[in-house]
């Protein structure tokens, strides 16, 4: 068994529970030895890697490769166990849009105690360098998030051949 065995048996929103307790961890230490804005360069420069990581990682599942219909397969993985409430989806051939009304990780990093600033860090931030990792067909627009405050997130993914 290896690292990615380990990680697909951990339900998604535990693993990024564990992952913000410990960027929270990084976030302090940084702060405290070289000030917040490097604290937050570095928490978002590490979630930034990962998150590349993980967009190279699904498209290496896409049993023909990476197109669009298989990156939309990724909604169900999103909304697995309920950690993610999306409506208003609008499927079409090259753009896929939906509304985030309720995120449970950004509820679970305040009830952690997490400070405001890394919550648009911890998740929020995944989502760019997700999809460019995916396929460079791939473009991604999300004007607001609920880790910054809104009442929803607004997904725009277009797949441009």
């Amino acid at each position: 068994m290896d690292f990615s065995d380990v990680t697909r048996e951990v339900p998604l929103l535990a693993r990024r529970m564990i992952e913000a307790q410990m960027l929270w961890q990084v976030y302090e230490t940084t702060r405290e030895a070289d000030g917040r804005e490097k604290a937050l360069a570095t928490v978002a420069r590490a979630v930034e890697t990962a998150a590349a990581e993980a967009g190279r990682a699904f498209a290496a599942m896409a049993p023909k490769g990476p197109c669009f219909e298989h990156f939309k397969t990724i909604l169900a993985i999103w909304k697995h166990g309920g950690a993610l409430t999306i409506e208003h989806v609008h499927d079409t051939d090259s753009v896929l849009t939906f509304s985030v009304t309720r995120c449970l990780y950004v509820e679970a990093y305040r009830a952690m105690g997490i400070p405001p600033e890394l919550l648009p860090l911890l998740s929020c931030a995944r989502d760019a360098p997700f999809a460019a990792a995916y396929h460079p067909a791939l473009e991604f627009d999300r004007p607001c998030t609920i880790g910054e405050g809104a009442e929803a997130c607004l997904f725009r993914f277009t797949w441009r051949d």
